[in-house]
């Protein structure tokens, strides 16, 4: 059996940085699919098997990591017995709360500060519902950020991003910031793992993704139109750089575990 499923009560006292929490259980159970770049990060704690990262050489994921955001689609294989809790953030927020550098590397994955990560994922693993897991992870957070947090000049940036990134050009957005753009953005890469391209382009592959439904036939000038693209050919382009597959193929086949995998939908199998 494979089982997804996410959890969005609670979190609005704590909206300021935790976006969803998703619980993975598999048992015995094998699975090959693709892994959608998101414009947020996850902190994730396997606490059985771990999954691999499928390339030309295979990566062992770590029990316990930051997945932040990545520019491209990765494919990923779920095995054996699986107990994961995943807690998906606003990544400016937390890479500042815990100094995190998010600056992308080769094994795809960001090691965590054991002396605080480690305790955390042992009294985790001996939780067993999703409840407990999810309080005690909020009384952690509470205890690194007890007072009110007040967004910078990069979370600021990251916002607007998100907002904006479907209706305004980068060029825009980034007039609004008056500090040195090479500085500005080598700070953005720290602190999120991609630069505000790479993030506008995510954001809106996104938003197409989350008005699409697979039964729909897929009208390309609409797509541009919602997407703020230039043209057709910016659109595919740009999908097929993101995903490696072109908005017709990718939206008329079999989603199910995509978005399961992509924080898009629960489920079991």
């Amino acid at each position: 059996m494979f089982k997804v499923e996410h959890y969005n009560n609670g979190i609005n006292n704590h909206d300021w940085l935790i976006r969803q929490f998703e619980i993975f259980h598999f048992e015995e159970y094998s699975l090959e699919e693709k892994f959608i770049p998101r414009p947020d990060i996850s902190l994730v704690f396997h606490f059985r098997d771990v999954p691999l990262i499928i390339d030309k050489v295979n990566i062992q994921l770590e029990p316990c990591f930051i997945a932040p955001i990545i520019p491209r689609s990765i494919l990923l294989k779920f095995h054996g017995r699986m107990d994961t809790f995943i807690v998906v953030f606003k990544p400016t927020v937390i890479s500042r709360i815990f100094g995190l550098d998010l600056t992308p590397v080769a094994k795809r994955s960001i090691s965590l500060p054991s002396d605080i990560f480690q305790p955390l994922w042992l009294s985790l693993s001996e939780l067993t519902t999703p409840e407990e897991r999810i309080g005690h992870f909020t009384d952690f957070i509470l205890s690194h950020q007890p007072t009110p947090y007040i967004p910078d000049e990069i979370d600021k940036l990251y916002d607007t991003i998100v907002k904006k990134g479907t209706t305004s050009f980068l060029k825009d957005i980034m007039q609004e910031y008056n500090h040195c753009s090479r500085t500005l953005q080598r700070n953005f890469i720290k602190r999120t793992g991609v630069s505000p391209k790479t993030l506008m382009r995510i954001v809106r592959f996104d938003f197409l993704w989350s008005k699409i439904k697979q039964e729909n036939a897929i009208d390309y000038q609409n797509l541009v139109f919602d997407g703020n693209y230039f043209d057709q050919s910016h659109l595919i382009n740009d999908f097929k750089s993101i995903i490696g597959e072109t908005p017709n193929y990718f939206f008329h086949r079999n989603l199910q575990v995509v978005k399961m995998f992509s924080g898009k939908a629960e489920g079991k199998m």
